[in-house]
């Protein structure tokens, strides 16, 4: 079978279980482990570089770490240090959030989220690929060299994207996006094209197109159930998903909860096989890379293996 690009997604808290889930993907195979971040909690950045001096061979990703609390300048001088620690591994994902995290606890203005990215993607590129900024935009004025010892790293930079504008700005700037939520009808009628479209106003190649999906190992669908909309219930209040899954063809539920129909689409559950069959058929759906969520539920060390086996066999 064709052979692709995955990874796997390890939530904070605690650091301490991150890392060592980092440790125990490597050890099994796996080629990429990814660190998020939440608006308030350990620092997914920090968490991955901490991992980068205790492994060797695996790749670490932010996926995400949020924008607008830092700016581009200082997001890239820590990423300097990822270059040094882990040079050939580390890929930066970056996400603008939503606005309730955003304005509701950081106090911060969430306006017009695609100029801001557009603008903290240039501050990114120019320092982390050429070694050099001169930006007077609207949201940043960023006049920086890097000294004259420090090569840039010229790691990957990804963006989390969700809909048509940033899924098009994706593939205009920068060198993948990263969704989650999305059933394959939508990868295919929505964030393909619109990656795609980027990238043609761009005349530049479209960048991979990084899919997450949760895995849940077990055939018992009412186990999936309380799972998936436990997990949504985190985001069930942010209008993005909502439309999101209006235009992929599964609205919501009128309590705002999701129906079984969207919860067999978004999540891959089943035994090793089917599991399996799940993540290449995201793939064939225009996955370039699928990144799983794990969630083990009766016997957690045995079914995080499994799912490490599974990927690591991909």
């Amino acid at each position: 079978m064709t052979t692709f690009p995955v990874g796997v997604v390890i939530f904070p808290p605690t650091t301490q279980k991150v890392l060592q889930g980092i440790k125990r993907a490597e050890q099994a195979g796996v080629p990429m482990a990814w660190v998020p971040s939440w608006p308030v909690g350990a620092d997914g950045f920090s968490i991955a570089t901490a991992a980068a001096v205790q492994t060797s061979t695996i790749g670490l990703g932010t996926g995400i770490s949020i924008t607008y609390p830092c700016h581009p300048l200082a997001r890239a001088n820590q990423a300097l240090v990822m270059g040094e620690l882990a040079p050939q591994r580390f890929r930066l994902g970056i996400g603008a959030s939503h606005q309730p995290a955003i304005e509701g606890i950081y106090g911060l203005k969430f306006d017009k989220p695609i100029g801001h990215m557009k603008e903290y993607i240039a501050v990114l590129r120019g320092m982390l690929w050429e070694g050099r900024i001169d930006l007077d935009g609207d949201y940043y004025q960023v006049h920086a060299e890097l000294p004259p010892q420090v090569e840039p790293p010229r790691f990957p930079i990804v963006v989390a994207a969700l809909r048509r504008n940033m899924l098009r700005l994706a593939g205009e700037v920068t060198d993948g996006a990263m969704l989650i939520w999305a059933p394959p009808s939508y990868i295919r009628s929505v964030a393909l094209p619109s990656m795609e479209e980027g990238a043609r106003q761009a005349n530049r190649p479209r960048p991979p197109l990084i899919v997450s999906a949760p895995i849940v190992l077990t055939k018992d669908f009412s186990i999936v159930r309380q799972v998936a909309q436990a997990a949504f219930s985190v985001y069930r209040s942010f209008p993005t998903y909502r439309h999101l899954f209006m235009e992929a063809g599964y609205p919501l539920q009128s309590d705002g909860t999701l129906t079984d129909e969207l919860i067999h689409e978004l999540f891959l559950y089943g035994d090793e096989d089917t599991i399996r069959q799940r993540i290449y058929a995201l793939h064939a759906a225009g996955a370039d890379e699928v990144i799983t969520i794990t969630d083990p539920r009766t016997d957690p060390s045995h079914e995080e293996q499994t799912i490490l086996e599974i990927l690591a066999s991909i």
